[in-house]
């Protein structure tokens, strides 16, 4: 006879799963567990949004400057502090288990938004009249010169033309065997969207295509921030 001893030492959990292991609310206007009460929320679009994301970037950093293209406020603050071992523990007591965020949906998000694809983009006409109501980005408000309003294409969607070409493009690349899926049989040119990608598919669209895709399609401001955003899916 022996006594048996076992302990957790990790967990993967989605977003979700992560209030329930950690105690820490994941909806509502604090729903941030690095933020935490530090966060900056607000409701805009019928639902909880965050904003203030410059706050993390360098002191000196362009972007913090850039508040037309943001929410309208430029951005002083330094990034939240960073809670240390103890406090999570005396606080909350119990260890602070990292969420695992999922490719696939900012794939489709980023994506949709793209190519305007009709109940995955984020650019919806609830998100055009906010824009309104906060009084940013004049360019991106309904369009009411006739008796109708309309939502216009953003700036950072593409063309009718300019979408063909990306997805052709697509539908042109080729990878080494055991690398990723054949992602051209899940290009749907004339439909202007994609279907049937796997989450390793959409983790190397975000790597590989997306930046190469759209470099030439959309303006530079457009084009450097998704950049970086799939550098850091290469990480």
């Amino acid at each position: 006879m022996f006594t048996l001893r076992a302990a957790v030492m990790w967990t993967v959990n989605d977003f979700p799963a992560y209030a329930m292991v950690s105690r820490w609310s994941t909806k509502g206007y604090m729903a941030c567990p690095v933020c935490k009460e530090d966060v900056t929320s607000g409701w805009h679009v019928g639902k909880v949004c965050y904003l203030g994301h410059q706050r993390w970037l360098p002191w000196d950093h362009e972007w913090r400057e850039k508040d037309k293209e943001f929410d309208g406020n430029t951005e002083r603050r330094l990034k939240p502090r960073e809670w240390s071992g103890d406090e999570i523990l005396e606080q909350l007591n119990r260890l602070d288990f990292a969420p695992f965020g999922k490719t696939k949906n900012v794939f489709d998000t980023l994506v949709g938004t793209i190519l305007d694809i009709e109940g995955k983009t984020k650019d919806m006409i609830k998100a055009r009249l906010d824009l309104e109501r906060m009084g940013i980005r004049r360019g991106l408000w309904m369009n009411r010169d006739s008796d109708k309003a309309r939502r216009d294409l953003a700036f950072f969607s593409l063309k009718p033309n300019d979408k063909k070409e990306f997805l052709k493009f697509v539908s042109s690349v080729k990878f080494p065997d055991g690398y990723a899926s054949n992602i051209a049989r899940c290009v749907n040119v004339d439909g202007g969207k994609f279907t049937g990608l796997k989450s390793h598919d959409c983790h190397v669209f975000m790597q590989r295509l997306l930046p190469v895709g759209i470099r030439h399609l959309l303006p530079e401001d457009v084009v450097k921030p998704i950049m970086l955003l799939s550098r850091f899916f290469s990480q």
